[in-house]
């Protein structure tokens, strides 16, 4: 494909070759005049003209073959009227009026030849235009009917973050987020391979592990008996549109959770806390050796779980203004690992912090509910029995956090939904673990992130910003 600043220089050659032979030519006409004239009459040398006026005109315009042909007729004239009519012969006047017709039949065959070439150099500018302008705003990709690739644009090797040559010969799956599932994917292949047009929207990864989404239109090429032949992909980025449409909907249900939590913490807090009481006053009055004294006891501690799910719903769906203050972040997941420490669910596992310590603005109540929730689940992810390894270092005027487990790891699907208000994957939780995190990060101005390496177990990344 040719850009504008490619066909400057093939403009001006074109140009600087026209001038030549224009030149050429003139010379050329000039030559066989002379030699007409010098000739006895009847030889044909006037027929000669051809060859001027064939090569004067190989690239200009239609008119400079008729303005070619008007010249040539008047040399062929001049040569004509050297000879008195009266005592012309026969042949002479035939041989001139077959001088003119050749050269007639020549200019008008040249004349139809160059407006069906121009028309052809116009079709290919307009197409060569289109596919410039395409380029530049598009992400184009050209496939066979297997699906591998044979050519890309420069714009998808940017998104993708693959070189051209390591995308040509593959085919599209390099590029699968394991977002869409596969009767989406088979349905796609469906309707192409039937020759019909799909559109709709993708979710890839590029090269860097980066998601992405693009809004595509795939088009089949039909050979003569309607069967495709090559597909052509042509894909326009939608990233943030998608995140703002997400943003949105998470909006709208914040605005129906906050409405629900108002109802909860009238209508189910004040309740908890009251029959809290009356328990632990009839539990204290209670004989020690009384067996119903433990019930009491486990009541007492499921009604404090029941409180504080109301408060996780509260603080999601109503977070207090950020109150910033210096903090070690070192010291702050210290004091987090040592409050989980006590739960004697989490008691056999090895919890280890190590790296630079950084000084972060951060609201030291909320950041530490942060830490709390990231690492108690990695904790549940490895039911009470393993290893979690805590990393600090400064990164690019951030504070890099870095909780990384030896659980199981985190499937592809469940990844993608962890941050997402109610999903969970336990039998008991409320999903919102995770979400009020990633809510407090982002008001903070920070990021949070999963990741499942290869060699096993989640990591997850904190960004946070530090106190400058």
């Amino acid at each position: 494909m040719m850009d504008a600043s490619e066909m400057k220089p093939q403009l001006s050659s074109s140009g600087q070759i026209n001038r030549t032979l224009l030149a050429v030519s003139a010379g050329m006409a000039a030559v066989i005049f002379v030699v007409d004239v010098a000739t006895p009459p009847g030889f044909g040398i006037s027929a000669l003209f051809v060859i001027p006026l064939l090569l004067s005109t190989l690239t200009g315009p239609p008119r400079l073959a008729q303005i070619g042909g008007w010249i040539a007729t008047t040399l062929v004239l001049i040569g004509h009227l050297r000879v008195p009519w009266a005592v012309m012969p026969w042949f002479v006047v035939a041989n001139h009026a077959f001088s003119l017709a050749v050269i007639w039949t020549t200019v008008s065959t040249i004349v139809r030849s160059r407006e069906a070439s121009l028309r052809l150099e116009e079709r290919t500018r307009d197409l060569t235009d289109i596919s410039y302008a395409l380029n530049q705003s598009a992400i184009v990709a050209v496939t066979d009917t297997r699906g591998i690739i044979t050519f890309v644009n420069e714009r998808f090797c940017e998104i993708s973050k693959y070189s051209r040559e390591e995308l040509l010969g593959q085919d599209h799956r390099i590029l699968n987020s394991s977002y869409h599932p596969k009767e989406f994917i088979r349905a796609l292949w469906t309707t192409i391979a039937n020759g019909h047009i799909w559109r709709g929207e993708i979710r890839n990864r590029a090269k860097d592990g980066a998601f992405y989404w693009v809004d595509t239109t795939i088009v089949p090429f039909l050979d003569a008996r309607r069967k495709p032949y090559q597909y052509m992909a042509i894909r326009y980025e939608v990233t943030d549109r998608k995140r703002s449409e997400k943003l949105l909907q998470e909006q709208a249900a914040l605005a129906r959770l906050g409405e629900m939590a108002a109802v909860v913490a009238h209508e189910v807090k004040n309740p908890i806390a009251g029959i809290r009481g009356a328990l632990q006053v009839i539990s204290s009055r209670m004989p020690p050796e009384q067996r119903d004294r433990a019930v009491m006891g486990d009541i007492i501690a499921r009604l404090d779980g029941l409180n504080g799910v109301v408060e996780d719903l509260l603080v999601f769906a109503r977070p207090r203004e950020l109150r910033l203050e210096p903090v070690d972040v070192t010291a702050l997941l210290g004091a987090t690992v040592e409050l989980i420490r006590r739960d004697p669910t989490f008691s056999a596992i090895d919890m280890r912090i190590d790296g630079t310590g950084c000084i972060v603005r951060v609201d030291r109540v909320q950041m530490q509910l942060v830490f709390q929730n990231v690492l108690m689940n990695a904790a549940q992810a490895m039911n009470g029995h393993g290893a979690i390894a805590v990393t600090t270092a400064p990164a690019e005027g951030l504070c890099r956090v870095a909780i990384a487990d030896t659980g199981p790891g985190m499937p592809a699907e469940v990844r993608d939904q962890a941050f997402e208000p109610f999903f969970t994957t336990k039998n008991r939780g409320t999903g919102l673990g995770l979400p009020l995190a990633k809510r407090i990060v982002d008001a903070h101005g920070g990021q949070i992130q999963i990741d499942t390496p290869s060699t096993g177990g989640t990591v997850v990344t904190l960004l946070l910003p530090t106190d400058r």
